[in-house]
């Protein structure tokens, strides 16, 4: 399972190009109204995207768990929305990830991204043309939850989502800093 940090509308493009060049399908986390637009969830249909409720409570990921169990590659925006933060860094995370992982028995493995948002800054549908843009895409080691199995479900869930949101956030950053002293 990977989770993401979200700066653009063209992320989901750019991380998907990253999993297929490692030969992996991913099939993303996505609300459920996604799937009920025309052209859009006509495609997260037919891809095998999976369908989240986020009014069902803890059974909104019962079909994310069952796909991860059946080792299909779940790929999911912990933020649940494109960051808002001037700095572009992470807001603060959902625990689906988390919990989705916990109760699959897979790994959870964040995946920070940096330079989307120069070709398509967030929230305003605009590509930016001209000058090459430099996107960098990591990968990092797996979050540690096997200490959390066993405790109260909604304890282990934020314990992990704490992990989850230092380290991504500490990735993202480290990849800020790296494209600011770059140009």
């Amino acid at each position: 399972m990977l989770a993401a940090n979200h700066v653009s509308h063209i992320d989901p493009l750019l991380v998907a190009e990253m999993v297929l060049a490692q030969r992996r399908v991913p099939r993303f986390l996505a609300k459920d109204a996604l799937f009920g637009q025309t052209l859009v969830g006509w495609w997260f249909r037919a891809a095998g995207h999976v369908r989240v409720d986020r009014t069902a409570g803890y059974g909104a990921y019962d079909d994310a768990v069952a796909a991860a169990l059946a080792g299909r590659l779940i790929l999911v925006y912990p933020e649940a929305s494109i960051t808002r933060r001037d700095d572009g860094l992470p807001m603060p995370m959902k625990s689906g990830a988390v919990r989705i992982a916990l109760e699959a028995s897979v790994p959870l493995l964040p995946v920070a991204q940096w330079g989307a948002q120069s070709i398509l800054p967030a929230y305003t549908g605009r590509l930016q043309w001209g000058r090459r843009k430099r996107v960098a895409i990591v990968v990092g080691e797996p979050i540690p939850l096997h200490d959390l199995r066993g405790l109260e479900p909604a304890l282990a869930a934020t314990l992990g989502r704490e992990r989850l949101e230092h380290r991504l956030t500490t990735m993202v950053r480290q990849l800020s800093d790296e494209d600011r002293t770059s140009a």
